[in-house]
C-alpha cells in the first residue's frame, strides 16, 4: 500500500540514490544502486562531516606516489580519485547486496577513448585496493562517440561495468545497449543547467505529455522493450515531484536528496493530478503504447567508423548544446575538486 509518493513511485520502477549522503540513504532506503559526478562530490566534500576523507585521500595519494605505484604529476587526480572512493565506501554497506556504487570519468576527457579507459581502470582498482569487488562497481561515461567506445571497450575486455551517461538522444541510447553493451544508460530529463542556474528549470503540470527530455526518456523505454535488450534505463536529473512520477514504468530512476523529500513529504489522500501522471508514465513507457515516434525499428547504431547516424545525432544542434553544457558544468567541478586537492596538499 502505497502511503507517500515515494511508495507508489517505488510500485512501478526500481529507486536509486543520486547522491554520496549515507544519512539519505538510510532515511529514505532501500536503494539499489548509488550513483555520482564530479559536482555530487564536490557539494559532499564541502560538508564539514567529510573533511576527514581529504585529508585521509590526499595522504594516500602522496604515499603512492612514494611507492612508485602513481607519477608524481598525477598525484592531485589520484587525491580526488580516493575521495570520491571513500565517498562510496560510505554509502555502500546501505545499498542492495547486488547495487553498484557508480563514479564518473573525468569529463575532460570525454573526447579520448584510450585516456576515459585508463581514468576508468583506476577508479575500479582504488575499488578494490579498498576491498570492493569490480562486481559492485559501474563506471559513469558521458555518451560521446569516444565515450561510447570506451564504455565497449571496458564491458568486452575488462568486463568492467559501465553507465552511458549525459544521453540526449536515442541514438545514443541505442548505440549504448547495442554496441557498447553498458548496463545503463541514463537520459537526462532536464539540461544540467537547471542544477546550477537558478530561474532556468521549467515546470510542466504533466511532464509525460509535455516534457521533451521525459518524452526522448519513453521513446527510449519503448525502443529497449520492443527489441528486449539487457540494457536498463535509469532516468536522471530531475527537479520535482511530478516529474520523479513520471518516470514511472522506467527501468529505474536516480534521485537526489531535495527530490527524496519531496516524494516523502506529500502523503495519502494523493491529489488526483498525481494518480494521472503515474497512470500516464507507465502507459508511455509500454511497447505498445501509440506515439508518433520515428521508426527505429531497423536502425542498429555503430560505434565503428564512419559512426555516421551516431556522429549525425550528436551534431544535432539541441543535442550538441545539452551535452557542450553538461561537460561545461562537470568541467568546472572537475577543476575545484583539483584545487581543493591541491590546497589540502599544502596543509600537509
Amino acid at each position: 500500500m502505497a502511503t507517500t509518493l515515494l511508495d507508489l513511485l517505488r510500485q512501478s520502477t526500481i529507486l536509486d540514490i543520486d547522491a554520496n549522503e549515507e544519512s539519505v540513504t538510510k532515511l529514505h532506503g532501500p536503494f539499489q544502486d548509488m550513483t555520482s559526478n564530479q559536482a555530487i562530490v564536490l557539494n559532499e566534500l564541502k560538508k564539514p562531516q567529510h573533511q576527514e576523507i581529504i585529508s585521509q585521500s590526499v595522504i594516500q595519494a602522496v604515499a603512492d606516489v612514494d611507492s612508485g605505484a602513481a607519477k608524481q604529476e598525477e598525484v592531485s587526480q589520484l587525491a580526488v580519485d580516493w575521495m570520491t572512493v571513500k565517498l562510496g565506501l560510505r554509502v555502500l554497506p546501505h545499498l542492495h547486496v547486488e547495487g553498484h556504487v557508480h563514479a564518473q570519468t573525468l569529463p575532460s576527457l570525454a573526447y579520448d577513448t584510450a585516456a576515459t579507459v585508463a581514468h576508468a581502470l583506476q577508479l575500479v582498482n582504488l575499488y578494490s585496493r579498498s576491498g570492493i569487488a569490480s562486481s559492485r562497481v559501474c563506471i559513469k561515461i558521458p555518451s560521446t562517440l569516444e565515450g561510447l567506445r570506451a564504455c565497449k571497450i571496458l564491458q568486452r575486455d575488462h568486463n568492467v561495468r559501465t553507465l552511458a551517461t549525459t544521453v540526449f538522444s536515442i541514438e545514443q541510447a541505442l548505440a549504448a545497449a547495442e554496441d557498447a553493451k553498458c548496463i545503463y544508460a541514463a537520459p537526462y530529463l532536464n539540461p544540467l543547467r537547471v542544477h546550477f542556474v537558478k530561474g532556468t528549470h521549467i515546470a510542466y503540470e504533466n511532464p509525460v505529455k509535455e516534457m521533451p527530455g521525459l518524452k526522448v526518456t519513453a521513446q527510449i523505454q519503448r525502443e529497449y522493450r520492443k527489441r528486449k535488450l539487457s540494457t536498463q534505463l535509469m532516468a536522471a536529473s530531475l527537479v520535482t515531484a511530478e516529474e520523479a512520477l513520471s518516470t514511472s514504468g522506467v527501468d529505474r530512476v536516480t534521485l537526489s536528496p531535495a527530490v527524496l523529500d519531496l516524494l516523502a513529504n506529500i502523503r495519502e489522500p494523493f491529489d488526483p493530478k498525481f494518480i494521472r501522471i503515474h497512470a500516464d508514465a507507465i502507459e508511455a513507457c509500454s511497447p505498445t503504447y501509440q506515439e508518433a515516434d520515428a521508426d527505429f525499428s531497423d536502425v542498429h547504431i555503430s560505434l565503428e567508423e564512419p559512426a555516421s547516424d551516431l556522429r549525425a545525432a550528436l551534431e544535432r544542434e539541441y543535442v550538441k548544446q545539452l551535452m557542450d553544457e553538461a561537460l561545461f558544468h562537470f568541467k568546472n567541478a572537475e577543476e575545484e575538486l583539483l584545487i581543493l586537492a591541491r590546497k589540502s596538499m599544502g596543509k600537509q
